[in-house]
């Protein structure tokens, strides 16, 4: 079976994608940050990895966004994966808490409940929700905004499960590969590019346009400092679509003669939806 590299440690909401979706644990490769993950991928043709995109309150993971424009034309994109985010606050029953830690994207999204509940705790971002619980049991007065399975791992106890007023908190994550999967229906895919222009007046309209004339949803579009060019932006997309849907096959088309660069990342399915 293929090694599956995730953000790290045990425990985080990256793991728990990765076993809902690829089962044992045998297989799963937990690695320290996202550079380590792209590291493990491109050593090893055979290995997937699975990767957070974006977050429904903290926004896009820009680290993601980055290595993969660095890497396009290596790497594939080959499902996309939507987490419904259970949070829980996990602690000590019997101690105080004094100091909370969580990722910021969890700190954000919690931010009036712990005002509310903990207003005389500090609070601490750290790099992840499990690094997060680790920290929690190693500090006296600590607590953590975990996933509740992390209590069980880490030696805590649940303390309070948040209620943020029904807000839906979702975490978009990517599965990469070295190998393309063309989807068996293109009009239920997506498709990820990544695509520069000249710097000029008018460009980004020009190349946004055939989408617009061929009806062809942009899912995501997010800017970012051209490689070794910091004057010049190249744009990471999600569009609608898939090779052999004619509308998208006619979109690309113009938009790749109004393109300087353009790089495809391969077409995926993306309705999948987990809840942790």
């Amino acid at each position: 079976m293929s090694p599956v590299a995730y953000l790290g440690p045990v425990g985080t909401f990256s793991h728990l994608v990765a076993r809902k979706r690829f089962g044992s644990d045998d297989r799963l490769i937990a690695c320290p940050s996202m550079g380590a993950i792209f590291d493990c991928l491109l050593a090893d043709r055979s290995a997937l990895a699975v990767v957070p995109i974006e977050n429904s309150s903290g926004g896009t993971i820009y680290d993601t966004v980055d290595l993969l424009i660095e890497n396009a034309g290596s790497l594939y994109v080959v499902e996309e994966i939507a987490l419904d985010v259970r949070i829980a606050l996990i602690g000590r029953s019997n101690a105080p808490v004094r100091r909370i830690f969580s990722h910021f994207v969890q700190l954000q999204h919690h931010r009036d409940w712990l005002r509310a509940h903990y207003p005389q705790a500090k609070v601490e971002a750290v790099a992840s929700t499990a690094i997060a619980a680790e920290r929690a049991a190693a500090t006296k007065g600590g607590a953590a905004l975990s996933a509740p399975g992390a209590a069980a791992i880490y030696g805590l106890d649940v303390l309070a499960e948040p209620n943020v007023d029904g807000k839906v908190n979702v975490t978009h994550f990517l599965v990469l590969s070295h190998r393309e999967r063309r989807p068996s229906k293109p009009a239920e895919a997506r498709t990820a590019l990544a695509v520069s222009f000249s710097n000029k007046c008018g460009s980004l309209y020009r190349f946004l346009e055939p989408f617009a004339r061929a009806k062809v949803n942009i899912n995501r579009i997010i800017s970012r400092p051209f490689p070794g060019n910091p004057d010049r932006a190249v744009f990471f997309l999600e569009v609608d679509g898939a090779p052999g849907a004619p509308a998208f096959d006619e979109a690309i088309e113009r938009a790749r003669k109004r393109s300087e660069t353009f790089e495809e990342f391969g077409s995926y399915p993306w309705k999948r939806r987990l809840r942790s």
